[in-house]
């Protein structure tokens, strides 16, 4: 009967065990947040970018690095594999959740599933941005992508 917790409870081992499980669903939950914040601080830099060709005026061409839309679009795909990450705990929680007999949330496995959708879209709409040339394009499609779309 030991390591089985019958009628006494779980055993130390597997109480253990859980509490890994735990921990470690912890640590990847921050990894993801982490990347989330990275996306955040990626998306506010492209605004640094996108203000120094505005005051830059006609030497906007002279600037060099990455674009507002090169930059939107790595922010865009950080955030995505954040939310992959996500998705995947989800539906591993309520897996388990449906292992054990208990009836799983799926509010949020579909929740996850709309945000990646989401966040899709937006990354498509980037790369369709990235297709324009010249500044003056690049402007119009930053401006195009704060809008909603037509639906």
């Amino acid at each position: 009967m030991r390591g089985t917790g019958g009628l006494w409870g779980p055993s130390p081992d597997t109480a253990r065990k859980e509490a890994e499980e735990a921990l470690g669903l912890l640590e990847e939950s921050q990894c993801y947040l982490r990347s989330i914040l990275l996306g955040i601080a990626l998306q506010y830099r492209s605004l640094d970018i996108e203000r120094q060709r505005i005051l830059a005026g006609e030497q906007a061409g002279s600037l060099c690095g990455p674009g507002p839309v090169q930059v939107q679009g790595a922010a865009s795909l950080i955030t995505l594999w954040a939310l992959l990450g996500f998705q995947q705990q989800a539906q591993h929680l309520a897996c388990g959740a449906a292992q054990r007999g208990l009836q799983p949330d799926m509010m949020d496995v579909k929740l996850g599933a709309v945000s990646i959708l989401v966040s899709l879209l937006r990354l498509f709409r980037l790369w369709q941005a990235s297709q324009q040339t010249g500044p003056a394009e690049e402007l119009a499609q930053l401006e195009a992508l704060d809008q909603p779309p037509d639906l």
